[in-house]
């Protein structure tokens, strides 16, 4: 075995630092003169650094080899090589060991690791050829209670069937799942008090016992509410879903609690049972809250190569009459229009869980395509479908002025937009995990000229998957299809037709240039579709770059031909600069099918948040 000159000196350093005057000269004259004196030779040369790769075979499961990878000292330390293979192969041993406890944690606990080191390879590799062995399964899930009149949670309602493979984590998490399903049942201090786990190897088996204190059975009682300033209390306490006597469930407490958090008035709420009363089973509640600024500014600024720059401005009121109404006021302005919107809304209307939503909007936009000044008006009502889902129905009006290449038209429109949105992605504004759906109908009618009708649905849908929690390393990918029905497009008014290109739709391509052209101007269409893929990389806390290849066609004919010739591509590179209110991202894309004369060479796009 080979040791560098400079280990070897520091190991015989201690060891002389520690002995006597004779046995250091002793040691000097035996052993140091014979090693360095010329002729002698040199015993252990330095090696310089070993730059090695890792890889783990015989592991199939993706997400455990993942995992395996993650705990591996080895991958951990790979930007610190050793200098020597003595170090090399000490380091290789700490790998086993966590390799066994993790697998043993998944229900292998007969894992055999060998360790490989290929020296002889242009980069050294270190293989780990894992035997995983059998799964052990559970047998016996078995739940003992204090009190026989109770009634237990099944093994298959904490997710311990068995025959089930004996993970660990889910094991782990089997106190948690029986005491959130007692108190489901009234139980509002139930416990664990103690849980067994039997590993039986010759059955290659796990038998696991709980015994569990359910304590006794509660009712609601009254609640009580710190911390309210100008919020008022009949409107906190119609967001809690028990009267006093309900039973008492634990689900309840957690659903008041994300109906305060939601109302957007709170920077804390915490919901807690109060004492154990000593007479009756009336269980009192407690709410802390502590209320936010109700008031605020916002300001934005955006860039764009194909719209130059872009600037918005708002003022929001989030408590206006004391019962979290909301009145808000945003004005945009661009070089190719301005918007600005008077909005009100009022929460739990007629039901706690249904907003009114009231509008007036004036916009004025002045495109390549057309001319539009317009005024409208909205009322809309949501009603929330469980945690993440949103339908809502309105009735709008609105007076446009529209002047394209053709004509110059007036219309009053009435709409009724039907839609349903569903949000399961993890971040509003950078999510990393999670996916996305948007449905939207909407029939319009023109008063002016009542043989005017149009149909407008539209999808859209993204996902969001995390390929690496370590490296930052995120895909997303979203899909868009519309369509206009019932009219031919140019009975249609110009600012109701689709149009692509830019940053928000097919970054790479000047404004609303994709599509039907005439004398090299945009026309619009009738039908829409843009795919857009990111590949997105967050190296830092406050730094990323993202990869991304956006794509999308507009066509005169009402349904989306899939073999389309005018389907335009484009590809490029962003930066990310993330904010505590969202990453600030500089995107450069370069159309990949570029026409001439109509396409620039790139285009570039300063905004806030992700692209989708």
């Amino acid at each position: 075995m080979r040791r560098t000159v400079r280990e070897c000196c520091e190991m015989v350093g201690r060891v002389l630092r520690c002995a006597p005057m004779c046995l250091r000269r002793i040691f000097f004259v035996c052993f140091l003169l014979p090693v360095v004196w010329p002729g002698g030779g040199i015993l252990y040369a330095a090696e310089g650094p070993i730059r090695y790769r890792v890889r783990i075979a015989g592991v199939e499961d993706r997400a455990l080899r993942r995992e395996l990878e993650n705990v591996s000292v080895m991958n951990a330390l790979s930007d610190r090589p050793p200098v020597s293979e003595l170090q090399l192969r000490r380091r290789a041993r700490r790998d086993p060991p966590l390799f066994e406890q993790v697998l043993r944690n998944h229900g292998y606990y007969q894992p055999k690791v060998n360790t490989i080191i290929d020296l002889e390879r242009r980069r050294p590799q270190v293989r780990y050829e894992i035997e995983l062995g059998p799964a052990y399964r559970l047998r016996n899930v078995v739940l003992v209670s204090s009190d026989p009149s109770v009634l237990m949670p099944l093994a298959e309602e904490i997710g311990l069937e068995a025959g089930k493979v004996a993970v660990a984590s889910e094991i782990l998490n089997g106190n948690d799942a029986i005491v959130r399903i007692l108190r489901t049942r009234g139980h509002a201090f139930a416990r664990v008090t103690s849980r067994e786990v039997v590993v039986v190897h010759r059955a290659e088996a796990v038998d696991v016992r709980f015994e569990v204190e359910p304590g006794a059975r509660y009712r609601f009682g009254e609640t009580t509410f710190n911390g309210l300033e100008s919020v008022r209390e009949p409107f906190v306490r119609r967001k809690l879903p028990w009267e006093v006597g309900d039973p008492f469930d634990g689900r309840e407490l957690a659903l008041g609690r994300r109906r305060l958090v939601s109302a957007d008035l709170f920077g804390s709420v915490r919901l807690g049972t109060g004492d154990v009363p000593e007479e009756g089973d009336l269980l009192p509640v407690t709410v802390d809250l502590s209320e936010r600024r109700h008031r605020s500014v916002t300001l934005g600024l955006g860039y764009g190569s194909d719209q130059g720059w872009r600037a918005r401005a708002g003022w929001e009121h989030r408590n206006l009459l004391e019962r979290g109404e909301r009145l808000s006021f945003d004005y945009a302005v661009s070089e190719v229009g301005q918007n600005g919107q008077l909005a009100f809304k009022r929460p739990d209307f007629r039901r706690v869980d249904q907003n009114l939503h009231l509008s007036l909007q004036r916009e004025v936009e002045d495109t390549r395509a057309f001319r539009s000044e317009k005024f409208g008006t909205l009322a809309r009502v949501d009603r929330l479908s469980g945690d993440d889902r949103i339908y809502g129905i309105g009735l709008g009006m609105r007076y446009s002025s529209v002047r394209d290449a053709e004509d110059s038209k007036e219309f009053n429109l009435i709409y009724i937009p039907i839609t349903m949105e569903q949000d399961r992605s993890d971040d509003p504004l950078d999510p990393r995990s999670g996916a996305r759906l948007s449905l939207g109908l909407a029939p319009y009618w023109d008063t002016l000229d009542t043989e005017i009708f149009f149909v407008k649905p539209r999808i859209s849908m993204a996902a969001y998957y995390t390929l690496s929690q370590s490296n930052g390393l995120d895909w997303a990918g979203r899909v868009t299809a519309a369509s206009i029905l019932g009219e031919a497009r140019k009975t249609i008014p110009a600012d109701e037709r689709y149009y692509a290109g830019g940053g928000g739709s097919i970054r790479g391509y000047p404004f609303q240039s994709v599509g039907p052209l005439e004398d090299g101007n945009p026309t619009g269409g009738r039908s829409l579709l843009l795919v857009s893929q990111e590949l997105r990389w967050r190296w830092s806390e406050t730094m990323g770059m993202v990869g991304f290849v956006d794509g999308g066609a507009v066509t005169e004919e009402a349904l989306f031909d899939p073999t389309v010739d005018d389907f335009r591509w484009a590809t490029g590179l962003g930066l990310r600069y993330y904010t505590p209110v969202g990453p600030l991202r500089f995107d450069v894309a370069v159309p990949i099918n570029r026409r001439q004369g109509i396409d620039d060479p790139w285009q570039f796009y300063i905004s806030l948040g992700q692209a989708f």
